[in-house]
């Protein structure tokens, strides 16, 4: 089997390019290598004539986050998201409250980097909440909100495996939009399982919005509780491309 081996400038190491076994109908294969090197975290495609070159990612459905804490003292904050690229963001999470019986609330957040939340009260929402003897319950509240609540009041005895697990889409205004659709744009839906603080579980599914006309549109979101804080979570944000 045939081979190209190059030795490294120090260290006495090799780098060896080896040929397959065989090619298809034993036939000559030449690939021709770009002329430039790529840019970082692109990688090296092939137009099928065995014309080799650097691409990026052009993936609709990017993670962008991923992160496990067993504890500690903190909410759920993402600032400064790339809105021009994305139009939405896919978010899935299980986490526990540091208190008991508490609702998980969401806000939007604007001021990038450093970020604060839109808690004027143009948020409006609804959730049903289904109940393993098949009843069923609904929240709703009009335009007079400054949060959506997402869920059923949550426990926070991981012992018997009280908490919250939730899926999210997000999706965000911007500068393309205007006037009523501007007021429309920034919108969340989600699905949702929780034990409560007696271990009982319910699910649901809502879904929300933030109406105000303005030309300061939201660029993050920040997911915490009624009181306290977040304790064990684990979550994984992706990005939908525009």
């Amino acid at each position: 089997m045939s081979s190209i081996k190059l030795t490294a400038d120090s260290g006495g190491g090799t780098v060896e390019l080896k040929a397959p076994a065989t090619t298809g109908s034993n036939a000559a294969k030449q690939f021709i290598l770009p002329q430039n090197d790529g840019s970082a975290s692109q990688f090296m495609k092939t137009d099928g004539s065995g014309n080799l070159a650097f691409a990026s990612e052009t993936a609709d459905f990017v993670k962008l986050q991923r992160a496990t804490s067993g504890g500690g003292a903190d909410n759920l904050i993402f600032d400064n998201l790339d809105v021009t690229n994305y139009k939405g963001f896919h978010f899935t999470a299980v986490f526990v409250p540091s208190n008991d019986n508490i609702y998980p609330n969401f806000r939007f957040r604007t001021g990038g980097s450093s970020g604060a939340d839109v808690s004027s009260a143009h948020y409006s929402y609804g959730h049903d909440v289904l109940f393993p003897s098949n009843q069923q319950s609904v929240a709703s509240q009009g335009e007079t909100r400054t949060e959506i609540t997402l869920a059923p009041q949550i426990g926070n005895n991981t012992n018997n495996g009280e908490g919250l697990m939730i899926n999210m889409k997000i999706f965000f205004a911007d500068s393309t939009d205007n006037g009523a659709s501007a007021q429309l744009a920034n919108f969340v839906t989600w699905g949702y399982a929780i034990r409560n603080d007696a271990a009982d579980f319910r699910c649901g599914h809502g879904a929300g919005i933030y109406s105000e006309n303005t030309s300061t549109y939201p660029t993050g979101f920040k997911i915490y509780m009624e009181s306290g804080v977040i304790n064990a979570r684990s979550y994984a944000l992706y990005g939908l491309k525009r």
